[in-house]
C-alpha cells in the first residue's frame, strides 16, 4: 500500500489510497479476512479502505480496516461499509470492458506462413518465443481499454476470475493454447501478457507434443507426417524414454503408445 494520505468515503482521512483485491465466490467473512490481510501488522496506524471484488457474485464490497498500533500491540478492526458511487461505477465499467475484451479475442489465431516462430514446439521453455506470440495476440485484441489507468485499471485486473485462453495455429500446422497471465501498463496503452499453457501443444496430426517427462505416461498418438514423428522421437530421447530399435519415419503411418513401469522408466512402441 502507498503511504500517501487520501480522502475516503464520508470525508474520512485514509492512510493510503484504497486497495482493490479479488475474492471470488466469497462469503462476507472470507471477504473481510481478505481485506484485513491487505493491512499487515507492520503497517502504520490509520484507516485503510479495501475494496473486495467478487465477479461471479456480481458484488463489490468495501471494508474499512482500522489499524490500531500502540507500543508492541497491534490490532486490525474490520468494518463493512457501503462502496462509494465512484468505485461502484468503476466496478461495473471494468466488468463490461473485460467481457468485451475476453469475447473480442478471436478463438483461433492463425499465424502467417512467414511468421518467425514456426512451430508450437518452439514456445515450449522459450520465454522469448512466448513473448513474440503474446505480442501477436495483442494485435487481435480490442484497444478500447487502452485509456484505463489508476483505480479503473486496478479494478479491471481483479474482475476476471477464470482463465482466458487463446488458441494459436503455427505455420507448420501445430497448435497450442496460451493463457492470459496479467495486464502490464505501458506508456502507449496496456499489454496483455500471454504464456504457453503446459500440455496444450499438438502437432498437425493432432498428437500431443510432449513438454515434460510425465507427458509420456499412458501416451497414445497416431503419426502420418514424418516431421511430427521425428519431433516426437527426438523429444522422447530428450526425456530418456526407451525407444524400439529400427523404427523410423519411413515406416509411417504408425500408432504409438507409451507407458511408464513401476520403476519410473517410460517405454514407447509402435504398430
Amino acid at each position: 500500500m502507498s503511504a500517501a494520505l487520501a480522502f475516503g468515503h464520508c470525508g474520512v482521512i485514509l492512510a493510503s489510497e484504497p486497495a482493490i483485491v479479488a475474492c471470488h465466490n466469497c462469503s462476507d467473512r472470507r471477504a473481510a479476512l481478505t481485506a484485513e490481510a491487505q493491512v499487515p501488522y507492520s503497517a502504520p496506524p490509520g484507516v485503510y479502505d479495501v475494496y473486495v471484488v467478487d465477479t461471479p457474485g456480481n458484488a463489490l464490497r468495501l471494508f474499512r480496516v482500522f489499524a490500531e498500533r500502540e507500543n508492541r500491540l497491534a490490532e486490525n478492526i474490520v468494518r463493512k461499509r457501503s462502496p462509494s458511487a465512484e468505485y461502484l461505477a468503476l466496478f461495473n465499467s471494468a466488468k463490461k470492458e473485460w467481457d468485451y475484451v475476453s469475447s473480442g479475442l478471436k478463438p483461433n489465431i492463425v499465424l502467417p506462413p512467414d511468421f518467425p516462430v514456426r512451430t508450437a514446439e518452439s514456445v515450449i521453455g522459450s520465454e522469448f518465443n512466448q513473448t513474440v506470440i503474446s505480442e501477436q495476440l495483442n494485435r487481435h485484441l480490442p484497444t478500447r481499454i487502452g485509456s484505463l489507468f489508476g483505480a479503473a485499471l486496478m479494478m479491471l485486473r481483479t474482475v476476471f476470475n477464470s482463465p482466458i485462453f487463446a488458441e494459436v495455429e503455427f505455420p507448420d500446422g501445430s497448435r497450442a493454447l496460451f493463457t492470459l497471465q496479467r495486464i502490464d501498463s505501458l506508456t502507449s496503452g496496456h499489454m496483455f501478457v500471454y504464456r504457453y499453457k503446459p500440455g496444450s501443444a499438438v502437432d498437425s496430426d493432432g498428437n500431443r507434443i510432449p513438454d515434460s517427462a510425465a507427458a509420456f505416461d499412458n501416451y497414445q498418438g497416431r503419426f502420418t507426417e514424418g516431421s511430427n514423428f521425428d519431433r516426437f522421437r527426438r523429444r522422447a530421447e530428450m526425456y530418456g524414454v526407451e525407444w524400439p530399435e529400427g523404427f523410423r519415419s519411413r515406416d509411417l503411418p504408425a500408432h504409438t503408445v507409451c507407458v511408464r513401469d513401476d520403476l519410473g522408466q517410460a517405454y514407447c512402441w509402435h504398430n
